[in-house]
Formats: structure tokens, C-alpha cells, sequence
């Protein structure tokens, strides 16, 4: 039990973001019987598969101090590269030529933003407007479509019940990418330029390199979760994905990431992920206006930052306690030997 505790003392935001998954998912199975279904947890998973990658992303970009706000452009890009190469050149080359732009696209923003020392909110808003471009380009400023649709039939196609190829795809992904952060030397730099960067770079870390991985990941990320939803539905549009960004970013602070940088983790993105994913089915089910919709996304976005603040808060106060306490007790000997005097 004493375990239980320490664990939620030290992992608070993730401890929270556990019992928020739990409590939406709890009230939409009480509350209808469609929910808490084989049915349902594929097709939450199906969705997992998508949103499940962006929170990735947003994630690791906001560890590192930084956002990546051109991932839907970059998702859409690839979706429409995929779908109009894929009659032509084949599934597979389409595919890895879809990826393999979007994450040289990542790695790119990468370099110019730790090269040029720019704040990556600046640079990835041109990058924005610039990848639509390119993508209505792409497109021909229309819908593109397949006309085969094998390749969408075997990728929903069900796999030990509650998964498919896409969904174990993102979860065999989001395993390495955990292993990456917490074992590797990597991504520790990765956090240390998001929690403390001046520091980080007095100590010797080179910024180029974990902001390159940072992006590239976010690149691949947007690349996969695009080529995933063009090849799943048979269709891209250039303008599409636009809703990507915002309920990426919802899912990356559900999970526990902290704005100012440095905290959080693979696991918070996991179930950052989950809850937006049961909240927007549970509603459905209930046929909620959009609106609604977006109104519960935000006001569950708003508990979990007020959360974080007020945890932040009471940190800084128990430290500040700790100090005060360190000193006390410190002085107490040192007054008492000077009022004694010497031997």
C-alpha cells in the first residue's frame, strides 16, 4: 500500500489522468448499454489508432519545451500522398514514399528551429499554411481516391478480437518510442532541453540533436497517422484533418505533460488518448450536438489544467516547507554553540 502511495505522490498528473479515464469510462457504461461492448472497445481502438499518434507527437514536442502546430498539415499530406500513388505504385511504396516525406519534413523543421534558436510556434505556423499548399498541389485541389480497396479492408480488418493491423502498428509504436525516451541517453536530453534548457546547454547537450529527433518523430507520427486514415477510408482531402492538432494537443495534457516542459510521458499520451477517445464515443452514442462535444473536450481540458497548476503550487509550497525546515534545523545547533562560546 505504502508502494500505492509513493508512487501517486511522485506521478500525480498521471495518477490523475488514470482516475479521469476511469471516471469518464465508468459513467458511459453505467449510462448506456451500446458502451462496454466488444463492438465499442474496437472501435475505440480504431480511433486510437489515429488520435493515438498525434498525442505521441504533441507529447514528445511539448517534453522538449516546444509544439509542432503543422501535424495535420503534414498528416494530410501524406494521406494524400498515399491514396493517389497507391493504384499506381503499389500499397507499400506509397506508403513508405507518404512517411518518409513526412518525416524529412519533421527533421527539417527540426534543424532550422535549433539552428535558428526560434521558438517552434513561429516556424511550424508557416509550416502549416506551407504543407497545405503542397497538399492541395498534390491533390489537384480535389478528392483523390482509391480505386482498389483491398488494401482498406485488410488494415480494419480484426485481430485478436479488439485490435487491427493499424492499432497494433500504433502500439508496437508507442512501446519503442517509450523505450527511446526512458532508457536511452536520448531522450533524456530530450527532456532535460524541455524542463531546464539554459542549463542543459551550459551542460554540454548539443540542442540540435534532440530537437532533429523530437520532429522527426513528430514527422512520423503525422506520416503513419495519415497514411493510416487515407488508407482506412479510401479517400484524402487536402484541407482535411484540421481537428487533428486540437484534440492532440487535448489528449498530450489530459495525459499529464506539463506546458512549461520536461514531465511527462508515453504512457500519459496512451491514456490521454483513451479518455478523449471514450468521451467522444460515450457522447455519440448519446447523440450529442458537435458543439457539445467540443464544450466537454474543453471543459475537461480546463479541469486538468487547473489541476496541474494547483499541483504545481502545492509542490513549490512543500519545497519551499522542506527549505525552511532544512534551515531551522540547522541553525537551532549553530545558535546554541555560539551562545555556549568556545571550549
Amino acid at each position: 500500500m505504502s508502494r500505492i502511495k509513493n508512487w501517486v505522490v511522485e506521478n500525480h498528473d498521471l495518477a490523475f489522468a488514470i482516475l479521469l479515464a476511469v471516471c469518464v469510462y465508468c459513467y458511459f457504461a453505467f449510462t448506456n448499454d451500446l458502451f462496454a461492448t466488444h463492438r465499442t472497445t474496437f472501435a475505440v481502438m480504431e480511433r486510437f489508432a489515429v488520435l493515438g499518434l498525434v498525442g505521441l507527437a504533441l507529447t514528445l514536442c511539448i517534453i522538449a519545451g516546444e509544439i509542432d502546430l503543422s501535424i495535420g498539415s503534414n498528416a494530410a499530406l501524406a494521406a494524400v500522398i498515399v491514396v493517389r500513388f497507391t493504384d499506381s505504385l503499389g500499397a507499400v511504396t506509397a506508403l513508405l514514399i507518404a512517411v518518409a516525406i513526412s518525416t524529412t519534413i519533421g527533421i527539417i523543421q527540426g534543424y532550422f528551429i535549433a539552428y535558428l534558436r526560434v521558438r517552434a510556434i513561429v516556424l511550424t505556423v508557416g509550416t502549416l499554411m506551407l504543407l497545405r499548399g503542397v497538399a492541395l498541389f498534390a491533390a489537384e485541389e480535389k478528392t483523390v481516391m482509391l480505386t482498389d480497396f483491398r488494401v482498406p479492408d485488410f488494415i480494419t480488418t480484426k485481430m485478436f478480437g479488439y485490435f487491427s493491423p493499424a492499432s497494433i502498428l500504433v502500439i508496437f509504436m508507442f512501446i519503442l518510442v517509450g523505450i527511446f525516451m526512458n532508457y536511452t541517453r536520448f531522450g533524456r536530453e530530450i527532456y532535460a532541453i524541455g524542463g531546464a534548457r539554459k542549463e542543459a546547454l551550459a551542460a554540454g547537450v548539443n540542442l540540435k540533436r534532440p530537437m532533429i529527433i523530437v520532429f522527426a518523430i513528430s514527422g512520423l507520427c503525422a506520416g503513419l497517422g495519415g497514411v493510416i486514415i487515407g488508407l482506412r477510408s479510401g479517400t484524402a482531402q487536402a484541407l482535411g484533418l484540421q481537428y487533428l492538432l486540437l484534440a492532440g494537443t487535448v489528449a498530450a495534457f489530459i495525459g499529464g505533460v506539463s506546458i512549461l516542459g520536461g514531465k511527462g510521458g508515453v504512457i500519459g499520451a496512451a491514456i490521454g488518448t483513451l479518455t478523449v477517445n471514450f468521451l467522444n464515443t460515450g457522447l455519440v452514442f448519446n447523440v450529442t450536438p458537435a458543439f457539445m462535444v467540443q464544450l466537454y473536450l474543453g471543459v475537461l481540458l480546463m479541469v486538468v489544467i487547473m489541476f496541474q497548476t494547483g499541483s504545481r503550487i502545492f509542490d513549490e509550497n512543500q519545497r519551499r516547507r522542506q527549505i525552511i525546515s532544512d534551515v531551522d534545523a540547522r541553525r537551532g545547533p549553530l545558535l546554541a554553540r555560539r551562545q555556549t562560546g568556545p571550549p
